[in-house]
């Protein structure tokens, strides 16, 4: 069976007048299933190689802190009470990192329709973040082949 999803890509915005960005992340919401997932990435080399030298430790420790933040957030949205309609992507998120004009931020959802949603995170992580990885840049302390927060 297909179920409906959205999904937002977490973004590393370098400067907000420009609004460049390299993307890092991807979170995948579906009200039907109760999923909610992310993964993120700890690799930095692009972010480096592109604008500027950054803390690696504090990004690692970041992009581990949001992914695991979005994964605690599926856990209290798998078992609330079904009152009112499913809250949009964007509300869930923004109760992990609150739109702003950070360096790190969600992009406007996207949407579409799956039959396995955890291939369907895996499938946009892909697109939207590791097909721009450098193929000798080295998993900084890990993320390679990983498996996205609470889906162990």
């Amino acid at each position: 069976m297909r179920v409906a999803y959205s999904f937002s890509v977490l973004r590393y915005v370098h400067d907000p007048v420009t609004q460049e960005f390299i993307n890092i992340g991807v979170a995948v919401f579906s009200p039907e299933a109760k999923y909610l997932r992310a993964v993120c990435t700890t690799r930095y080399g692009r972010i480096t190689q592109m604008f500027q030298k950054i803390d690696g430790d504090h990004f690692r420790q970041l992009a581990r802190y949001i992914e695991n933040q979005i994964c605690a957030e599926s856990r209290i949205y798998e078992s609330a009470l079904p009152f009112e309609s499913g809250p949009a992507i964007e509300n869930l998120l923004a109760r992990v990192l609150p739109p702003d004009d950070s360096a790190i931020q969600f992009s406007k959802p996207g949407v579409g329709l799956s039959g396995d949603l955890d291939r369907t995170l895996d499938g946009l992580y892909q697109r939207h973040v590791e097909q721009y990885t450098v193929a000798d840049e080295s998993p900084r302390q890990g993320n390679a082949g990983r498996q996205p927060a609470g889906d162990s």
